[in-house]
């Protein structure tokens, strides 16, 4: 079974609503709809919280083992322990271990992390059939989204190979966007929240404005400062550019969710 599906069968098992489950776990609400529809998977945070919300474990989850196995009781010490050791961390350590664990989850899943759309762009390969010649997708077009989070937080890998073209509605907004990224984690909280999907392209950037850069070949979506990159979320602090810093391109927009 679908993480998606197993996601709601739990929560209606545990007679919650999508808002209840948010609350109980400490997710946003717009988190828990996207796990739900298949248009992005929990990072390694947001699994742990799932976990101690539905009293199931991640693997579980991930549909890796056959029983919920999950008993709290065994491990609160373990936690315990961890919680007390990630709480001694600054924000660029804390970023980086969860980094690390996101790793490890999609490494264990054996699966990538992606974002799942009805319709992917057809290829050229594709159309040596009449059929593939003569689909038609009205109002439809391409857009290159990354198949990875460029994180509001800690960067995170954004390759040329790690981009896929689906269709999604054509309109103004799109037209301008040269590639998509999703957002993970709540650094650029409240104008981009963690699943949303942000819309790039590469007119000039200036100070002040929301970019997409990639820096020691992490990439990362943040606030374009005077030497820093800034985050909207004021717990978190400013990181100090550095000489290998290039702007990828200037977020223009979130796809919304009813464009594909």
């Amino acid at each position: 079974m679908a993480l998606s599906d197993m996601l709601k069968k739990l929560r209606k098992e545990k007679g919650l609503t999508q808002k209840e489950l948010a609350e109980k776990a400490g997710l946003p609400l717009r988190s828990i709809i996207n796990y739900e529809n298949e248009i992005r998977e929990p990072n390694a945070k947001a699994l742990v919280a799932l976990e101690l919300a539905l009293g199931v474990s991640g693997a579980y989850l991930l549909g890796l083992e056959s029983s919920p196995n999950f008993t709290p009781h065994e491990t609160t010490d373990a936690l315990n322990e961890f919680a007390k050791k990630y709480n001694e961390l600054d924000d660029e350590g804390k970023q980086v271990l969860e980094t690390f664990l996101n790793f490890a989850i999609t490494s264990k899943s054996k699966q990538k992390t992606v974002i799942k759309f009805p319709k992917r762009a057809p290829t050229n390969k594709g159309l040596d059939n009449l059929d593939d010649n003569t689909i038609n997708f009205p109002n439809m077009t391409p857009v290159k989204i990354s198949e990875q989070s460029s994180a509001a937080g800690l960067g995170v890998y954004l390759g040329p190979e790690s981009f896929t073209e689906y269709l999604v509605q054509d309109n103004e907004l799109i037209r301008r966007t040269a590639f998509a990224v999703p957002v993970s984690g709540d650094s650029m909280e409240p104008k981009f929240h963690d699943g949303d999907i942000a819309l790039v392209n590469f007119e000039p950037a200036e100070p002040g404005d929301i970019v997409v850069v990639t820096m020691d070949g992490l990439g990362y979506i943040k606030k374009l400062g005077n030497g820093v990159l800034l985050s909207l979320n004021k717990k978190y602090k400013p990181i100090p550019m550095k000489e290998d810093m290039r702007v990828n391109g200037k977020v223009i927009g979130i796809l919304d969710p009813e464009w594909f």
